[in-house]
């Protein structure tokens, strides 16, 4: 009778995975994907890139570990700092309010910074590193590529691409995020901040093969 009921009834659809789970599988992957992406080339594979090169590295960038980690570091500076716009939800809810919010803007910074900019000013967007120099020196060469960079040419120039891109996109944001202070003073802080995380994320694009080499064995 069981068994015919359970026939009759017929085997139930197999439950939705849940979105956690999703999120969970996706961060495991860009972790993975950090751990063992292909390292930043070095100074010595510098060559110069097209317009269309340029846009296609924009488009990778876009969906590159570093991106996503960059808004969730941007959101944890802002909590810290008290910065908890009152238009946001409390929670959870709020804090994946504020992390899309700050998402969206530093995909903006991506487009205006490794695309737009550096093809108006022939700058190459991409960070060289520079394996060659000792520790110290190579540890400010590598926070230093936050205002230098290569033109097209391949001399060293002030990288304006970045420092503009930048202040567009924190200019654009104010159109959209909710509170967002305007002025140039929000303006020159946000940039500011900025500058300082993009150059701890060179240090690891900087050191980390080295540690993974030496401690991963990969």
């Amino acid at each position: 009778m069981t068994a015919s009921v359970s026939s009759l009834a017929g085997t139930p659809p197999e439950a939705p995975k849940p979105r956690l789970n999703q999120m969970k599988n996706l961060i495991k992957t860009q972790v993975r994907h950090v751990v063992d992406g292909k390292a930043y080339p070095a100074r010595s594979e510098w060559q110069p890139m097209t317009t269309r090169q340029k846009f296609d590295f924009f488009l990778r960038s876009t969906y590159a570990p570093s991106t996503f980690v960059n808004a969730g570091v941007d959101v944890v500076a802002d909590r810290v700092k008290g910065r908890r716009d009152p238009e946001y939800e409390t929670g959870m809810l709020g804090w994946g309010q504020h992390y899309g919010i700050e998402l969206s803007t530093t995909e903006t910074d991506v487009f205006f910074q490794k695309f737009l900019f550096p093809s108006l000013l022939k700058q190459d967007p991409r960070y060289f590193r520079n394996p060659d120099l000792p520790f110290f020196r190579r540890a400010l060469y590598s926070m230093s590529r936050v205002v230098i960079t290569r033109s097209d040419r391949g001399g060293e120039t002030f990288n304006a691409s970045r420092i503009l891109g930048s202040m567009a996109s924190r200019a654009v944001s104010d159109l959209y995020v909710p509170g967002a202070q305007q002025g140039l003073k929000p303006l020159s802080d946000c940039v500011g901040f900025r500058l300082l995380r993009d150059a701890g994320m060179n240090l690891v694009h900087e050191f980390w093969p080295d540690v993974r080499r030496k401690f991963l064995h990969r």
